[in-house]
């Protein structure tokens, strides 16, 4: 029950009681007052008719005429008249019919008024006794109206101290409705710190919860710093501080395999030529200081593309990858240009050289594939003595332009989305107890006769703007999975879901309407997008929640200094990806990352589900580790 009914209730039963005992009181008190009265007014009448029949000569017939007009004006009980010796000479009484009060009234506040009594005379010679007594029916009248104006009264009051005390609730509760917001928020895993309101109760409260938010900012801190801290000495080169070798390549599989947006882009090779000249020439201090700016410098590239990877596969090749990008020769430039910068800076441009390849690669390639081109491409650039940048060939050297392939597919997305083409292809994700957490959807598309993968057009899907459309048709297949299968189903979404603002308005509506599938359904976005776009991410949890759909980040790993904001979004669960579990049964930076993320999941109340296992020694690893669930090859129910 709410405080406002509460308060209602509260001051309906205070007035009751006080009207109660104010009733009572000026119940018995007007009683005796009236009856007092009634006795004054009865001797007073009868002196008055007694004096009035004594100053007239009157027979016994005009006596008792006068007697009984004196009663019939209806304020009278009875009139009686004796004479001197007690014999009753005239006795009429009369009961009003037309003052109606209950009975209680009677009963609960009883009127005894005292009879007027009175002699008549005729001169010296006394007549008899006039003895009259008022209807008491009529003070009951005035008692019971004077009830019910109390009432009215009371009624009144109850409505004016209701609102009045409402109004001053809403102002006192106020704080209240930030502590129960802040709650809630805490229930849904977002750990909020709010300013302490003015009242000291609530503010107790809000003091409790602030800090418990800060100590979970400060977990989420520490472990990002302490991750942080273990990628730089496994991963990161210590002269340039950008990722090695092996790493980069690492990185580099997993776009070539991804089945998102970044599964089509550019690859960068440059090599710093003639560094052991330079080094015999300038000292291997002053080249140190070189290589570290380098670093340096290709390291503020991500300030503006967080999403480009940047490495030093050996001595004097440095390598990008960019996600998305569709002409690599101009990021082959762009990465030569900013060496060159750096050489001009430390003046060692009279002997270095820049010679640069790119390619760019498709989902489904093959690391081999992708490096020996670009090999090739770079010996071409070295033998021309020059700094250029080669565009290495792909395969047969047949490449479709990209405004064609622009044409083709969004023709082929559009009425694949008219026409129903799209499909979704489930993959189990266990937990280690072999039990179904949910059926995990990938979307596919078929064109023709053949199914083609995300990875083939969801680059385009993103560069063409079309990702409303699929995350709309993605959560209308989820839906429709679960009506055919009862099984809790999970459905990827682009970043599109976060940057539209009406996506989240539109998912409630359609989750309204299938209100019981959205308790099995939940959605998902890649980690990229989600700290990017965190705003739009807690738009779209609070309205999944509201309905009872989970919401969970995929691809977790990269953005190890974004691992604070888990406890701000409403994860419901976070899945690891198959980069960071490879080979985790002896990789022991693997196995170290997914255990500290399943801790931070496990600290906040999170799931935490390893994806893209391979084998079985991948599983029991994973689940060693302390992850919840996992998907991939090596899964299967």
């Amino acid at each position: 029950m709410s405080l406002y009914k509460q308060l209602w209730i509260a001051i309906a039963l205070l007035m009751l009681v006080v009207f109660g005992i104010t009733f009572v009181i000026n119940g018995a008190s007007s009683s005796r007052y009236l009856e007092q009265q009634l006795s004054l007014k009865n001797n007073d009448d009868a002196n008055a008719l007694a004096l009035s029949l004594s100053q007239d000569e009157l027979d016994p017939v005009l006596l008792e005429i006068q007697l009984a007009a004196k009663l019939d004006q209806g304020s009278y009980e009875y009139i009686e008249l004796k004479d001197p010796s007690g014999k009753v000479i005239f006795s009429r009484s009369y009961t009003p019919s037309d003052v109606e009060t209950p009975k209680w009234i009677a009963k609960l506040f009883p009127i005894y008024s005292i009879p007027g009594t009175a002699t008549v005379s005729n001169g010296w010679n006394p007549l008899g006794d006039i003895i009259l007594k008022s209807h008491d029916q009529f003070a009951y009248a005035e008692l019971w109206n004077g009830a019910k104006r109390t009432l009215i009264a009371l009624v009144l009051a109850i409505v004016a101290a209701g609102v009045i005390g409402s109004l001053l609730l809403s102002v006192i509760l106020r704080p209240l409705q930030q502590v129960v917001g802040q709650a809630q928020a805490i229930g849904e895993r977002r750990f909020l710190t709010l300013p302490e309101p003015f009242t000291t109760e609530f503010a107790e409260v809000t003091r409790s919860m602030n800090e418990l938010a800060r100590r979970v900012r400060e977990m989420l801190s520490r472990e990002s710093q302490r991750l942080t801290r273990q990628r730089e000495v496994t991963e990161l080169d210590k002269t340039t501080g950008i990722l090695q070798r092996d790493p980069f390549m690492a990185r580099l599989r997993a776009k070539l395999e991804s089945e998102e947006a970044d599964a089509r882009g550019s690859v960068a090779l440059v090599r710093l030529g003639n560094l052991v000249r330079l080094n015999q020439n300038y000292g291997r201090q002053s080249i140190d200081a070189l290589l570290k700016d380098l670093g340096s410098s290709l390291r503020r590239i991500n300030v503006i593309e967080s999403e480009y990877i940047i490495g030093r596969l050996n001595g004097s090749d440095f390598c990008i990858i960019a996600p998305g990008e569709d002409h690599p020769k101009k990021l082959g430039e762009a990465l030569q240009r900013i060496m060159s910068e750096v050489l001009e800076h430390h003046s060692m441009t009279k002997y270095a050289t820049l010679p640069g390849a790119c390619v760019d690669y498709l989902s489904g390639d093959s690391i081999a594939h992708v490096m020996t081109s670009l090999d090739g491409a770079l010996l071409a650039a070295d033998e021309e003595s020059q700094s250029n940048v080669v565009i290495a060939t792909r395969g047969s050297g047949i490449v479709v332009p990209a405004r064609e392939q622009a044409k083709f597919w969004r023709e082929e997305l559009t009425s694949a989305l008219s026409e129903n083409r799209l499909l979704m292809q489930t993959f189990p994700v266990l937990d280690a107890q072999h039990n179904l957490v949910h059926m995990e959807g990938m979307v596919r598309l078929k064109v023709d006769d053949s199914i083609r993968g995300a990875g083939e057009f969801m680059p385009w899907v993103h560069r063409l703007d079309l990702g409303g459309e699929i995350d709309r048709a993605m959560v209308a297949m989820g839906v429709e999975n679960i009506q055919q299968t009862q099984q809790p189903t999970c459905i990827n979404l682009t970043p599109s879901s976060l940057t539209d603002t009406t996506f989240a308005t539109w998912l409630e509506g359609y989750l309204i309407k299938n209100s019981a599938e959205a308790k099995l359904l939940s959605i998902e976005v890649g980690e990229a997008a989600t700290f990017s776009h965190d705003d739009g991410f807690r738009r779209l949890a609070q309205r999944a929640h509201a309905m009872g759909t989970k919401v969970g980040i995929e691809h977790v790993g990269y953005r190890i200094s974004d691992i604070g904001k888990l406890g701000e979004l409403g994860v419901d669960y976070i899945k690891v990806d198959s980069l960071f579990v490879r080979d985790m049964h002896t990789n022991r930076g693997n196995a170290a990352l997914v255990r500290t993320y399943a801790n931070i999941a496990q600290s906040l109340g999170l799931s935490c589900i390893a994806e893209g296992v391979r084998d079985e020694q991948e599983l029991a690893a994973v689940f060693e580790a302390g992850a919840t669930g996992a998907s991939g090859p090596g899964v299967a129910l």
